[in-house]
C-alpha cells in the first residue's frame, strides 16, 4: 500500500509541476496577444481551421460544450475579429465559421508557443524517451476514451 501511495503522490507532484510549467509558459505568451485568449478559445479556433465548412454543431461536438456556451464564446471571438460567420444561402439556419486573417495569425502564434512549450518541457529526454512517452500517453488517452 505504501508503494501505491508513493506512486500516487509522485504522479500528483509530476502532474502539478507539468501544469504549472505549462501555465507559466503558455499563458505568458497569451498575455502578449492583442486579445484575451483561453484554452477553449484556442481549441475553437483550431477546430474552425481544421474543419472544412465548420459549423457551430462541429464546435459543440468536438469540444463537448453546450450550444449556449459555444455561442457565447463564438460571439466573443467574432467581437475580437478572430472569426466570421456566414449563413448558408440555401438554408439560412446553417452558419459557417471561418477564421479572419487576425484569427489565423493568433492561432499560428499560439501553435508556435505550444510547440516551444513542448520542446522546453521535453528537452531533457532522449528521442527514444520522447517516443516512449508519446506511446504511453496515447495508450492512457485511448484507455480513458479521450
Amino acid at each position: 500500500m505504501t508503494d501505491e501511495k508513493n506512486y500516487l503522490e509522485d504522479m500528483d507532484r509530476i502532474t502539478e509541476a507539468f501544469f504549472r510549467f505549462k501555465n507559466k509558459l503558455i499563458e505568458e505568451k497569451y498575455e502578449e496577444l492583442p486579445v484575451k485568449m483561453t484554452t477553449t478559445k484556442y481549441r475553437m479556433l483550431k477546430t474552425i481551421k481544421q474543419t472544412d465548412q465548420c459549423m457551430v454543431a462541429d464546435i459543440v461536438r468536438n469540444l463537448e460544450l453546450s450550444s449556449g456556451a459555444t455561442t457565447l464564446i463564438l460571439n466573443k471571438l467574432e467581437e475580437e475579429n478572430l472569426l466570421t460567420r456566414k449563413r448558408y444561402e440555401k438554408d439560412r439556419r446553417i452558419v459557417f465559421l471561418r477564421l479572419t486573417k487576425q484569427g489565423e495569425d493568433i492561432l499560428h502564434k499560439i501553435s508556435e508557443s505550444r510547440k516551444d512549450f513542448f520542446t522546453a518541457a521535453l528537452k531533457t529526454l532522449t528521442d527514444d524517451e520522447k517516443m516512449q512517452l508519446m506511446h504511453l500517453l496515447q495508450k492512457i488517452t485511448v484507455d480513458m476514451d479521450l
